[in-house]
Parts: C-alpha cells; sequence; structure tokens
C-alpha cells in the first residue's frame, strides 16, 4: 500500500511504505496503451482482438521467458 501519492497529468506518484518512489502513467485509451508496449517489446497483434484478448496474450509474451 502506498504510504502517500499524488496525481499530476497523465501521472501518479507514489511513496511506498518503504520509501520507494513508484511512478505510473494513466492512458485515455487501453488499447493505444497495449499497442505501444508491443511496439517496444516486439509483439504482433490483430486487430480484431478485444481489449480483454490484447492484453492477457501481451502479458503471456512478455512473461514467456520468466
Amino acid at each position: 500500500m502506498a504510504a502517500k501519492s499524488a496525481i499530476s497529468g497523465e501521472y501518479i506518484i507514489q511513496k511506498e511504505e518503504s520509501g520507494s518512489i513508484v511512478v505510473y502513467r494513466i492512458y485515455d485509451n487501453s488499447t493505444a496503451a497495449l499497442r505501444e508496449i508491443a511496439a517496444k517489446v516486439g509483439f504482433e497483434y490483430d486487430k480484431e482482438w478485444t481489449v480483454r484478448q490484447f492484453g492477457n496474450k501481451l502479458i503471456d509474451f512478455i512473461n514467456k521467458d520468466k
């Protein structure tokens, strides 16, 4: 759980109880966010997939070698 947090524009900044700082980016469009991530990791997607399908397949792709 975060000790404290703030939102500024498209970013959430959290200070964890351990003192670590974590920053998250807020996206207005989940599909656009998934496309951005897919491009960075070299994952090809099918435009016919739903957001849930796309997200699930992308998670599996990223985690396949872990």
